[in-house]
């Protein structure tokens, strides 16, 4: 009697250690399954969409900023990388004093010299020529005649000649002398009058050129834009022609190189997300808003973009990314994340915790999702990461990713 209850106690010891391992396998096969991360299949919009490289440049590219005028430079505080600017402001500025001193130099000569010739004429009546831009030729020619000393005594004694010409006291020779004399004086005159014409059209012409010299010692702004190089400095010798700065424009040139077999979809005002290198995932919303017909060497085709952005600024220049054109969409359309699709056409299922390899057939492919049209219902999970890990039949836990 006592052997039989020593055999049923160790038949139970033994059917305890039993459970107890198989418990504990249990638990370590658990332990060893992998974890598949996996997303629901759902039903939303299917997107057909043409996808490309996006580059950002400033509108005519990066520009020189040439000097037309040689010169030290006096000022140039907004030859600096980065400095922004608009439209006619004042870059750099050359040293002006030696062409002003030539200048105001030239412009005193000038009116001395005139009022020195016009004090001559008039006989120290100079005033008489003030009101020149009122007077006509005929009537300064008329001042000039009526006032010179000279013509005045040659007038006289013409006069008294033709007196006594007409008693018989000198001969008509005399007379005719005179007369020439008279008129030699009036043409002297004359030429005077146009010398002095003259004189003052080549000193507006001459001082006009010294204003349009003046201007050129100051380079004003072409456009809007930014400073993206300098190449001189305050004091700098710069000669004509000379570049002093490189700068690109404020408007901003956004280009999507398309392949060729994808840009026949392409219209313009169709939609579109950008995204930049420059800023990690985030997206921007764009337009298309022209093509351009022409290939590139890499037979790419280019379409460019208007991207929505409140601040220009965000749209660097020489930035990179990615963009998706949208070209085409289906509703009510079942959805998974591109990622889970591997070898073009297959996805891993996880069914009652089992890894099914699943062949489906895709439709419309977007940049993150892809439309699948057969072999998956909706509802089910795909694993979406570390596809190369899992086989089909595997037992797997499940962690789904919302």
């Amino acid at each position: 009697m006592l052997v039989k209850n020593n055999h049923g106690r160790l038949l139970l010891k033994l059917v305890l250690v039993l459970v107890i391992l198989a418990a504990a396998g249990v638990y370590l096969l658990q332990g060893l399954q992998v974890t598949a991360r996996v997303k629901v299949a759902k039903r939303d919009t299917a997107v057909d969409a043409v996808t490309g490289t996006v580059s950002v440049d400033a509108d005519g590219g990066t520009k020189k900023l040439d000097s037309q005028a040689a010169g030290i430079v006096a000022w140039c505080e907004m030859i600096d990388p980065g400095k922004k600017f608009k439209e006619g402001d004042v870059l750099l500025r050359l040293d002006k004093a030696e062409m002003l001193r030539a200048r105001d130099d030239a412009e005193r000569q000038y009116y001395a010299g005139r009022d020195r010739g016009r004090f001559v004429v008039t006989g120290g009546k100079p005033e008489l020529l003030a009101d020149d831009l009122k007077l006509t030729d005929a009537q300064r020619e008329e001042i000039v005649k009526r006032e010179n000393p000279t013509r005045k005594l040659a007038l006289e004694k013409l006069e008294y000649s033709r007196r006594l010409l007409a008693l018989g006291d000198v001969s008509e020779e005399d007379v005719r002398s005179l007369e020439r004399s008279l008129e030699e004086i009036d043409r002297t005159l004359k030429l005077g009058l146009l010398d002095e014409k003259k004189a003052e059209a080549d000193f507006k012409v001459q001082q006009k050129n010294v204003e349009v010299q003046l201007e050129k010692m100051e380079i004003r702004a072409p456009s809007d834009g930014q400073i993206d190089g300098a190449l001189t400095w305050k004091g700098a010798l710069i000669g004509n022609g000379q570049t002093v700065a490189t700068f690109f424009s404020n408007t901003r040139v956004v280009a999507a190189k398309i392949s060729e077999e994808s840009f026949g979809k392409v219209k313009i005002g169709q939609e579109a997300r950008v995204r930049l290198l420059t800023y990690g995932e985030q997206y921007f919303e764009a337009t298309v808003s022209k093509l351009h017909p022409k290939a590139d060497d890499a037979q790419r085709f280019t379409a460019f973009l208007d991207v929505k952005v409140s601040d220009p600024d965000t749209l660097k220049p020489g930035s990179t990314g990615e963009v998706t054109i949208t070209v085409d969409k289906r509703p009510d359309a079942l959805m998974i994340p591109r990622r889970a699709l591997f070898d073009s056409d297959k996805v891993f299922v996880v069914k009652d915790g089992r890894v099914v390899r699943r062949q489906v057939v895709t439709g419309y492919v977007a940049l993150n999702i892809v439309e699948i049209t057969k072999g998956l219902e909706a509802g089910e999970q795909v694993i979406v990461d570390r596809l190369e890990d899992f086989r089909d039949g595997q037992r797997v836990k499940v962690e789904v990713i919302p």
